[in-house]
């Protein structure tokens, strides 16, 4: 479970808000939260604040796989930018060149991020936030440090937002929440067809009238975000001076309700008791809560420092699998090589045994056969070869001389009327095969006649003009 729970780290200039929290069925558990304040304290900076929040992670046990960072508002500045394209990736590659001519301004070295607030046929309407680079490189390195590699750096109100949008989705009347912390004040609208909603931070002074502040900018809110299209609702917070629906109904034309931050996620105000600030607690657990899809481009990181921890983690795994699978085919390579030289080495030996043995059927050179059955036949075949070289066939006209005998008188008694030269004659268990020429076809006709009247039954035969003499080669045996 510690793989997938998230730190939210809502971070101000001398202060941060904690929180952690781990998902159960769909929805985040509370695992724990604090408040750390430095005001007072001998120059306080990012990376003090950042050693004091690891520090204080370790003594709680808050153990988490990834962090989010809420920027407080007076660390970027939110812009009002049209983009003529309603794809979030055309956006993204074209935000800083339309937030460039919007603010007509060199942004380079500023980073962006962005969230669509609306669509139409002209493109989208954005709300455009800008940071300085080297703020945000302050608070990553100084996170760094610590262990802590924040894998987003959201604006405090996006955040915010995120968070009450349960609260949004449990009603279908649009709300508009006007909240006030100690310095910070927050109006988040409802949501439009297009998913997005009116947000904005402002800084609120010690001496400002908060109920007369909260008054104009509630309405100016509901008149822009169009919440008052039908039954729009108010709800109201002050931390610091406890203003309430009934201090604020006679002032707007709507209706009026507090807001219970504690109710929007059901969480037990004993909870809270390390977090002074509800509202900053809820920015703080809004960071922590998983981004989504509209929420994407509200993401600093995607233009400054981009995040690489999820990145350089899959690469190193990759390294290792690579590496053990390597290791894994040499090793199986070696054990088949391994196996082969051994079978090798004994098909060798027993070769070697059995060779004198079977010397006489071994087929030399040539390829063994295929079948079973074309063995069967080479070694009968040479063994009736080794018989009748041996100990002859018992009929006369089976021995070698015999057929023999034949073969002499067949030729004696047309040599001369055929001019027949003979050039080989072979004999073997079974045929003779007889090799010369003649001097024309008719000559060649009567050797074969000659054959069969001696005896000889013709088997195979062939002849052709060569020369001017007429070769054959005939193939006999001695007739049954």
């Amino acid at each position: 479970m510690e793989s997938r729970r998230r730190l939210g780290i809502y971070l101000r200039k001398d202060r941060a808000t904690v929180v952690c929290l781990a998902p159960q069925g769909g929805q985040a558990r509370l695992l724990g939260c604090f408040s750390l304040d430095l005001t007072g304290e001998d120059a306080p900076s990012q990376q003090v604040l950042a050693d004091r929040i690891a520090q204080t992670c370790a003594e709680r046990g808050l153990k988490f796989s990834e962090s989010a960072v809420a920027l407080d508002c007076a660390l970027f500045m939110q812009h009002k930018v049209h983009s003529e394209f309603a794809d979030y990736k055309k956006i993204a590659a074209t935000v800083r060149f339309d937030t460039e001519e919007a603010l007509a301004t060199d942004v380079s070295d500023m980073a962006v991020a962005f969230r669509i607030a609306s669509k139409d046929q002209t493109g989208a309407g954005l709300d455009v936030f800008t940071a300085q680079r080297s703020i945000l490189s302050d608070i990553l390195l100084s996170l760094r440090s610590n262990g802590i590699d924040p894998v987003a750096v959201c604006p405090d109100v996006s955040c915010l937002s995120k968070y009450l949008e349960m609260h949004d989705a449990s009603d279908d009347a649009g709300r508009v929440h006007a909240l006030l912390s100690d310095t910070r004040g927050y109006l988040i609208g409802p949501q439009n067809t297009d998913g997005g909603s009116f947000m904005r931070a402002f800084p609120v002074g010690p001496s400002q009238d908060r109920k007369a502040l909260l008054v104009r900018e509630a309405l100016i809110t509901a008149a822009v975000s169009g919440a008052g299209d039908s039954s729009p609702r108010l709800c109201v917070l002050d931390v610091q001076n406890g203003l309430t629906a009934r201090d604020l109904g006679q002032k707007v034309p709507f209706h009026v309700e507090d807001c219970d931050l504690t109710a929007v996620r059901v969480i037990d105000r004993g909870e809270l008791t390390d977090c002074s600030n509800p509202v900053d607690f809820a920015i703080a657990y809004g960071a922590a809560l998983p981004e989504s899809e509209r929420d994407k481009g509200a993401n600093f990181r995607n233009d400054h420092m981009p995040y690489l921890g999820k990145k350089l983690r899959l690469e190193r795994s990759v390294r290792s699998l690579s590496i053990s699978l390597t290791l894994l085919l040499l090793a199986c390579g070696v054990y088949a090589q391994s196996r082969l030289m051994l079978v090798n080495r004994y098909r060798a030996a027993l070769r070697e045994k059995l060779e004198p043995d079977y010397l006489m059927v071994m087929p030399g050179e040539e390829k063994l056969p295929d079948a079973m059955r074309g063995a069967s036949q080479k070694l009968a075949s040479a063994l009736r070869i080794i018989i009748a070289h041996k100990s002859g066939v018992g009929a006369d006209q089976g021995t070698i001389s015999a057929k023999l005998t034949l073969v002499l008188q067949a030729l004696n008694a047309c040599a001369a009327q055929t001019d027949l030269n003979i050039d080989t004659v072979t004999l073997s268990a079974a045929n003779i095969v007889i090799s010369g020429d003649t001097s024309g076809r008719p000559s060649t006709l009567r050797v074969f006649d000659a054959m069969e009247k001696a005896g000889l039954a013709r088997k195979k035969e062939g002849y052709v003009e060569k020369g001017g003499r007429d070769t054959f080669t005939l193939t006999v045996e001695p007739k049954k």
